[in-house]
């Protein structure tokens, strides 16, 4: 009986770090939200210079990334520093959605918000 329960006491523990990982993980670049970091457009299509859908101004909040090309690494996300955020974003175009609209943007234009 002592061995059934310091089996089961051991699997709780496991539990319990296993828990606090995760949840000392940070939020991938698909779950969080951006701002934008100057003035950019939202375009229809990935190719830069294509039809705006709408103008977005400097320092907006609520942009939700909904997936860049290339495909951010979530290791290398989840991992990195806030520079490497910014590489990572400077490097790519990205379909965003904001206050109803979705379109197309610069990485260079999109920051974590605080």
């Amino acid at each position: 009986m002592a061995r059934r329960w310091s089996l089961l006491g051991l699997a709780a523990a496991a539990g319990c770090l296993l828990a606090g990982a995760a949840a000392a993980q940070q939020a991938g670049p698909y779950d969080m939200r951006y701002q934008t970091r100057a003035e950019t457009t939202l375009t229809a299509a990935i190719d830069k210079g294509s039809k705006t859908v709408v103008a977005v101004p400097a320092g907006e909040g609520g942009i939700v990334l909904r997936w860049c090309r290339p495909e951010i690494p979530f290791g290398t996300w989840q991992y990195g520093s806030a520079a490497t955020w910014r590489r990572l974003l400077d490097e790519r175009r990205c379909e965003v959605g904001w206050k109803g609209h979705v379109g197309f943007v610069d990485g260079t234009a999109l920051a974590p918000a605080k």
